[in-house]
């Protein structure tokens, strides 16, 4: 099972550097998960890089297209309140910004339903950085 939070999808949507990378992660036969920050996030930077200039529509419009498709395949979690629990417990949490600890309480939530280690997909040094130090297997 393999976690992935918003940035992955971004730097595939964006063309980012990675993006190649993001893609064969997305094309893994494993099941995706990821909370519902994900549902929110990814739209609103899409809209934010490309939705001010008139010329970038279409491209927007592909790629809020592709999200949608891309999202069927994610089961998202959706628990806030254990997730807010998971992450008010640890102090490490500090270590990232709000929306990120987010994304790393809902893998250790996860990791406990389950009863398994899950893979953690990102491009965001920092989220990596915490979720290496609170033991979550990276893919990087």
């Amino acid at each position: 099972m393999i976690y992935f939070d918003s940035s992955v999808l971004l730097e595939l949507y964006l063309n980012q550097p990675r993006h190649a990378d993001a893609q064969a992660w997305l094309g893994l036969k494993t099941p995706k998960l990821s909370s519902w920050l994900l549902a929110i996030e990814v739209p609103v930077v899409l809209r934010r890089v490309l939705g001010g200039d008139r010329r970038n529509r279409k491209l927007l419009n592909a790629a809020l297209d592709r999200f949608d498709a891309d999202l069927l395949g994610f089961s998202l979690y959706d628990e806030l309140s254990s997730i807010a629990s998971r992450v008010r417990q640890d102090e490490r949490m500090a270590q990232c910004r709000s929306l990120d600890a987010v994304h790393i309480g809902a893998v250790l939530q996860l990791q406990a339903i389950v009863q398994r280690p899950l893979t953690l997909a990102t491009f965001d040094d920092r989220v990596a950085s915490l979720g290496k130090a609170m033991g979550i297997e990276l893919q990087r």
